[in-house]
């Protein structure tokens, strides 16, 4: 461990050197240097974190970190900058830390600072969806979970519990892209009939995590699994709310492919899925499932 901050320190201080010789041949004010460890809520970050330096609300200088959790930047200025407050970002969350800046005619300034910052802000998870909502629990029909993941800082790792239909109870879900993390699931032989809330738990770098968002999935009789699920999710937001009422009215007016139903629209059940049952939807929103239940018996 100690040779590897050795070297890693002489790394720095070969770079410090180059820059310094680059600045003294173009004579212009050569930048602070800062280097150092950087923890986040006291626990080293992963390599590849970016650390920021500003002045003002000016960006000055940026880097990855190391393999080691070690940071080394420049912190560019000029004269009229001298005695500046320098601030630090860590992965977009600010240091507990900051320093001076000072304007020197030649050498670099080379100053070490160790960084730390507090992040306790939790990942959002958005956009649950099951693609193909029903499946049969034959152990071969597949379903496609997939959710929306951001963070302030980064995501770490995001999973799903998957054990009520015989999978694992934090099966992990790969990011796809565009913040979009999904697995592939089928449900056991055995697995009863019904609606299964499978649970999600996004964390972060930081150790925070989510895990208030639901992926529905519903298992049906086979036969059954090509139909929409009763869930009054119109929309496939993953709320029942006011604008699936609207949404599932739009959609007996236009149609397909404006507005694609991702629950079953005879929310009435009526037989038909007409204006009534947008109105009906919306109702149940207002006045709930006492006056309005959703998908009653005929």
């Amino acid at each position: 461990m100690g040779s590897i901050v050795v070297w890693t320190l002489i790394s720095i201080l070969l770079a410090l050197s180059g820059m310094a010789a680059m600045t003294s041949a173009i004579g212009e004010t050569p930048p602070n240097m800062f280097y150092g460890y950087v923890t986040l809520n006291d626990e080293p970050v992963p390599a590849g974190i970016t650390v920021s330096a500003y002045i003002g609300e000016e960006l000055r200088g940026s880097c990855a970190v190391d393999g080691m959790g070690v940071y080394s930047l420049g912190v560019t200025g000029n004269e009229s900058d001298e005695g500046e407050t320098v601030t630090f970002m860590i992965c977009g969350v600010p240091a507990d830390e900051n320093a001076t800046w000072h304007a020197r005619s030649s050498t670099p300034v080379s100053r070490r600072l160790d960084l730390s910052a507090e992040d306790h802000e939790v990942p959002a998870v958005t956009n649950p969806d099951a693609n193909q909502p029903l499946i049969v629990a034959d152990g071969a029909q597949t379903s496609q979970l997939n959710v929306t993941v951001t963070d302030n800082c980064a995501v770490g790792i995001v999973t799903v519990n998957l054990s009520t239909i015989g999978g694992s109870d934090a099966q992990v879900m790969e990011c796809i892209g565009g913040d979009v993390y999904s697995t592939t699931t089928n449900a056991s032989v055995g697995t009863a009939n019904g609606t299964y809330d499978l649970r999600v738990n996004a964390s972060d770098i930081a150790g925070n995590y989510n895990d208030s968002v639901d992926i529905v999935l519903e298992i049906v009789p086979e036969g059954m699994e090509g139909m929409l699920p009763k869930t009054g999710d119109i929309d496939g937001d993953g709320d029942i709310d006011f604008d699936d009422g609207v949404y599932l009215a739009m959609y007996t007016i236009y149609g397909e492919p404006y507005y694609l139903l991702h629950a079953d629209g005879d929310v009435n059940s009526s037989g038909a899925v007409d204006f009534d049952d947008g109105i009906y939807l919306a109702m149940y929103t207002i006045y709930g499932k006492y006056y309005y239940p959703l998908y009653p018996p005929v």
